[in-house]
């Protein structure tokens, strides 16, 4: 695929992963803790890095609430390498809504990006058994998946 367009949304059985762009920009201010000019350009900012395919950012709405629970995806894309790091931000939900979050991600990287090669930082947010079902090994402070 020569661009990111068509990995919008994506949708699990409880959560629509959707660009920042989509929600409201007052929702997406109350999460990331910043103004309303500072989080349209923080916004702005992700969607050029999508547009470059050197990123991959959603915000991850409940879609039972319409509710902006956090926002996720993947940084430092490297498509030749099959590389990259993903991560999930916003406050700490529930161990099964983290796993089905988490599972999506992973094989989003598996199966659409052909990632061989994907890390996550390890996050207070984050259970270390969802990470583990997922399939990511500790390595220090960062997870870790590799194609076998």
């Amino acid at each position: 695929m020569s661009s990111f367009e068509g990995y919008h949304p994506l949708l699990t059985p409880n959560f629509r992963f959707d660009w920042l762009t989509q929600f409201r920009l007052k929702q997406v201010s109350q999460l990331t803790h910043q103004d309303l000019a500072e989080t349209a350009e923080w916004v702005n900012a992700t969607m050029r890095h999508t547009m470059a395919r050197t990123a991959l950012t959603w915000g991850i709405e409940r879609r039972a609430t319409h509710k902006l629970v956090g926002w996720g995806g993947f940084e430092r894309l490297n498509l030749q390498q099959k590389t990259g790091r993903t991560y999930l931000t916003g406050p700490k939900l529930p161990a099964n809504e983290q796993q089905e979050i988490v599972n999506r991600l992973v094989h989003f990287a598996q199966e659409e990006l052909g990632l061989d090669d994907l890390e996550l930082e390890a996050s207070a947010n984050l259970d270390t058994a969802v990470l583990t079902a997922a399939g990511l090994l500790q390595r220090g402070d960062v997870w870790h998946w590799q194609r076998r």
